[in-house]
């Protein structure tokens, strides 16, 4: 298994705001007619208080779902179908809880179902069923995975501005239609975090949550550090094999899930304490110990193109060396607002096979990009730091992983690569633990 005095101090004030400006400028793929066309959809998103999530499951056969609901809410309830009329429906217990703003979380997980089949469901807004909503099981023999990251609703500009937050949240949409539509039978896809610009923003939510796509699509969502001081992404979001964290966040803790032979692992990087990235990964892996990909999400990233060959960071010096030990083959994140892509990596070095390797996304939505440094560490293979939006999708196979990354505008090819068996069996124990993070503290100093 496999980054005079006085006059001339304001100038360089001056200088410094207008570069952290061009560093903070949006981009965005759509066209002026797509914004005007979009922007009378607004209200209606916001009207929606109960827009659902799909994620998914711990299993090829599980969905799981979660959608607020009023405090009064005193009955809601799901149900699943074959048939679009939904008859013969099946109902799924709901697993009620308090919420922010005085609302109610609801969350569902639905199991035995088989891939390749169509199934239909609704729920309850308040006492009322939802429009029925079609999702199909697709096969885990060679599935596509779309990833993205830091959509990140509201950093384009003043948050508090009804303007910026739309055109964010066409641009997000935007980002899911072209994807979709070069991948209409992905599996799922997975978000490397930042979905909101702030952490308890309902409104942010339910603007991440606006694409009708995603009422079919599942997506496995990271925690970034823009939703990690608030309990609203542990309430829409139904994550499966959530981990007992000894110091989780307000938002939650790192969890895994399978598909085909994939184990998919959530880090929660905002999370410092080291025993806890480690739990989850000893979890994870011993109880799904076979599969031939493993594959983390995490939203910092160990070796961004941002950073040095040298540069002492800690999440290359702790978590890098955390997926050494654990046979990690793909690690993907996002955060620095711009994609790059590493070489194999073992304890800090370019290897030749054993490793793993890092893959960035830039900005799902166009609401933000960092630029790149002048030159970049020699781990990077491949960078792209335009301000146009972009998504990767990955295949799965039993011979490779297979990465192609576009840029949203023209669904131009900016990227592609395989990744073959890059890792070995080894035993996890106290004593390669602490070589491996001195093999990798060596090569930072």
């Amino acid at each position: 298994m496999k980054k005079t005095i006085k006059t001339i101090s304001v100038i360089l004030i001056i200088t410094l705001i207008m570069s952290i400006t061009a560093f903070a400028e949006p981009g965005f793929a759509y066209k002026d007619e797509v914004l005007t066309e979009f922007s009378p959809r607004w209200s209606q998103i916001q009207a929606d208080d109960t827009v659902i999530s799909v994620t998914p499951g711990a299993t090829v056969g599980e969905l799981r779902f979660a959608w607020l609901s009023s405090s009064t809410d005193s009955n809601p309830a799901f149900k699943v179908s074959e048939n679009s009329d939904m008859s013969d429906a099946e109902e799924f217990e709901v697993v009620t809880a308090d919420a922010i703003e005085n609302l109610k979380s609801n969350k569902v997980t639905v199991t035995g179902l088989e891939q390749g089949k169509t199934y239909y469901y609704s729920y309850t807004e308040n006492g009322v069923w939802s429009e029925v909503q079609p999702l199909t099981v697709q096969s885990a023999d060679n599935f596509t995975v779309l990833y993205v990251s830091d959509a990140q609703i509201g950093r384009s500009g003043d948050e508090t501005l009804e303007e910026i937050l739309i055109r964010d949240t066409c641009g997000w949409n935007y980002t899911v239609d072209k994807m979709l539509t070069a991948y209409p039978n992905a599996a799922f896809a997975i978000s490397g975090g930042d979905q909101f610009q702030s952490p308890d923003s309902l409104v942010q939510m339910k603007a991440y949550l606006s694409p009708e796509a995603l009422r079919s699509l599942p997506v496995a969502n990271t925690i970034g550090n823009h939703d990690d001081d608030s309990t609203l992404y542990g309430e829409i979001f139904n994550n499966p094999n959530e981990v007992d964290e000894l110091m989780p966040s307000e938002a939650g803790t790192g969890y895994y899930y399978t598909y085909g032979d994939v184990l998919f692992i959530t880090i929660n990087s905002n999370n410092n304490f080291m025993l806890d990235t480690a739990k989850v990964l000893r979890e994870a892996t011993k109880a799904y110990p076979d599969t031939k990909w493993r594959v983390v999400t995490m939203h910092h990233n160990p070796y961004s193109a941002s950073l040095s060959d040298d540069d002492f960071s800690e999440e290359r010096l702790f978590f890098s060396s955390l997926y050494d030990l654990y046979d990690i083959d793909l690690c993907l994140s996002g955060h620095d607002h711009f994609y790059s892509r590493t070489d194999t990596m073992y304890a800090g070095k370019i290897t030749d096979g054993e490793g793993t390797v890092y893959v960035q996304s830039s900005s799902a939505s166009g609401s933000n990009y960092d630029p790149l440094p002048e030159s970049t560490a020699s781990f990077t293979v491949s960078a792209f730091d335009v301000r146009v939006p972009t998504y990767t999708a990955f295949t799965f196979n039993d011979d490779a992983i297979v990465g192609t990354t576009y840029r949203t505008d023209t669904n131009e090819i900016i990227d592609s690569f395989e990744i073959t068996d890059n890792t070995t069996d080894s035993d996890v124990n106290f004593f390669t633990a602490i070589i491996s993070f001195f093999k990798t503290l060596f090569s930072m100093i």
